[in-house]
C-alpha cells in the first residue's frame, strides 16, 4: 500500500507573560524539544482501495495524529518557562495555557481554572486532572463488559450505533447527560448521550491529555469516534446543535455541516487498539448491565432511574408479581381437572390412559408446594434486602459525618443514581 501522506505543522513556543501563568501539567513528550501535530489522512485515501463500509468509517485503522481542523484556539500547549518550574532537578515540563489571561480557565467549564497547581509534585491529582478523569473514564463500566458475555449482550461491536434522527423511528426520547457512564446507554424509551466539551475542539488540548492521561485520551478518542456514527447526515448535526451535542466555536457560531465532517474525520480511523474498553462496543442496554452488575457485582444495579428504594423495589418485583400471578392461574387448572377426576371415579366413569393420569396427580401433589416455598423465599429476600439497604444507608450516613467531623469537606459526593 502507498504511504499515505501527512501534513506536518510546528507549534510556536510561547512567549514569556507578565502575568500569571494558567497552567496544569503533564509529562513532556519522550524526546521532544518542540510540539508537533500531524493531521491524519482522509478516509479516502487511506481506504481507497476497499469497498465502502456499511456504517461508513474506515477499513484500515490509524493511530489518531491530531485533529484535521481547530475551532477553539483559547489554549495552547507549551513548555514552562524557567521561572515556572515546580522541580529545579527535572526538566521543564510541558502544560496547558490559555490564550486570554483574563479567561484562565477549561473551554466551556469556568469553573475548572488552568492557573491553580497542585499542592506540592507528589500530592494529590490538579483539578484539572481530576476534573477530566471524573467525566470522561468508565473505569466501572469497563470492568462489567468482559462480563457481559454471560448476560447475552451482543457481539462487540463500535459502529452499532443508531444515527441520531433515527432514535425517533424507535419512539425513544435522547436525554442530554454528563456521566460518561451513561453515553449511548439506552433503557426502553430513553437513551442517554454526552455532549461534545468545548476543549474537544482544541489541538493543544489533545496534545496535553495524550501525555498527561493516556486513559482519559483513549476515553476520549474513543467518545470522538462514536459521535462519527451518531452524526451521520445534515439531519442529525442539526439536531445534535439544537440539543447542545456539539459545542460552539470559539467565535460563539456553531461549525458548519461541512466543518464537522472535516473535523470529525480524524475519529474515523482510530481503531480498537487506541480507545478504551467501552468503546469497543456501540449503544448498550441499560437492563442487561444493570444484570451484570447485580449477577458479579453484587450491586442492585449499575443505574436506576428510580433513586427511591420503594420505587425501585416494586418496580424489581413486578415480573416476579407476574409470574406468580400465572402460577396462580396453573393451580386453579389443576384444581379443577383434579375435581373432574375426583367426580369421575365417583360416578364410575372411565378415564382415558389412567397411568397419565397418575402422573398428573403426582405433579399436582408437588407444585404448590414448590410455589410456596417460592413466595416464602421471595417474601425472605426482599424482607433482608430492605434491612441491608437500611443498615448501608445508616452506616454510610455515620461514615460520612465522622468525616465532615474530621474536617474532611468533599465526602457523601456520590452521582445520584449510580450504585457504586
Amino acid at each position: 500500500m502507498a504511504a499515505i501522506p501527512t501534513q506536518t505543522q510546528l507549534q510556536t513556543q510561547a512567549k514569556p507573560r507578565p502575568s500569571l501563568p494558567s497552567v496544569s501539567f503533564s509529562t513532556p513528550p519522550p524526546d521532544s524539544q518542540e510540539v508537533t501535530t500531524v493531521t491524519s489522512p482522509t478516509a479516502v485515501e487511506a481506504n481507497k482501495n476497499y469497498p465502502p463500509h456499511p456504517n461508513g468509517g474506515a477499513h484500515t485503522f490509524f493511530a489518531f495524529e491530531g485533529l484535521a481542523t481547530e475551532f477553539n484556539k483559547q489554549l495552547e500547549y507549551v513548555r514552562a518557562e524557567n521561572g515556572e518550574k515546580t522541580n529545579p532537578n527535572q526538566p521543564a515540563p510541558w502544560f496547558l495555557k490559555s490564550t486570554d489571561p483574563k479567561k484562565a480557565y477549561l473551554p466551556g467549564q469556568p469553573r475548572i481554572r488552568l492557573d491553580e497547581r497542585p499542592r506540592h509534585v507528589d500530592g494529590p491529582e490538579g483539578k484539572l486532572d481530576g476534573y477530566l478523569r471524573r467525566w470522561h473514564l468508565t473505569q466501572k463500566l469497563d470492568e462489567l463488559l468482559p462480563l457481559m458475555r454471560y448476560v447475552f449482550v451482543q457481539t462487540p461491536a463500535y459502529d452499532h450505533i443508531n444515527a441520531l434522527h433515527h432514535h425517533a423511528a424507535h419512539t425513544r426520547k435522547i436525554v442530554v447527560d454528563e456521566e460518561p457512564g451513561l453515553h449511548l446507554v439506552w433503557y426502553y424509551e430513553t437513551i442517554f448521550m454526552k455532549p461534545i466539551p468545548p476543549y474537544f475542539f482544541s489541538r493543544a488540548f489533545w496534545l496535553y491529555i495524550e501525555h498527561a492521561d493516556p486513559e482519559v485520551y483513549m476515553a476520549s478518542l474513543g467518545f470522538m469516534r462514536s459521535y462519527y456514527h451518531i452524526i451521520r447526515f445534515e439531519l442529525d448535526f442539526h439536531e445534535a446543535c439544537e440539543k447542545l451535542l456539539i459545542p460552539k466555536k470559539d467565535n460563539g457560531e456553531f461549525p458548519t455541516y461541512e466543518e464537522w465532517c472535516e473535523f470529525i474525520e480524524p475519529f474515523s480511523l482510530v481503531g480498537d487498539k487506541n480507545v478504551s474498553r467501552r468503546y469497543h462496543y456501540g449503544e448498550l442496554r441499560l437492563t442487561r448491565i444493570n444484570r451484570a452488575a447485580m449477577f458479579f457485582r453484587f450491586n442492585l444495579a449499575y443505574f436506576h432511574l428510580l433513586p427511591q428504594w420503594g420505587s425501585f423495589l416494586s418496580h424489581i418485583l413486578a415480573p416476579l408479581i407476574t409470574a406468580f400471578a400465572v402460577c396462580s392461574v396453573i393451580l386453579n387448572s389443576m384444581q379443577v381437572t383434579l375435581a373432574t377426576i375426583e367426580v369421575a371415579n365417583e360416578t364410575g366413569h372411565s378415564i382415558p390412559d389412567p397411568a397419565g393420569w397418575q402422573r398428573f396427580m403426582n405433579v399436582s401433589l408437588y407444585f404448590p408446594v414448590i410455589v410456596i416455598l417460592s413466595i416464602a423465599l421471595v417474601i425472605g429476600v426482599t424482607l433482608i434486602s430492605i434491612f441491608l439497604m437500611g443498615l448501608k444507608d445508616l452506616l454510610r450516613g455515620n461514615k460520612v459525618r465522622q468525616k465532615k467531623k474530621d474536617g474532611h469537606a468533599r465526602v457523601g459526593k456520590g452521582s445520584h443514581g449510580m450504585i457504586w
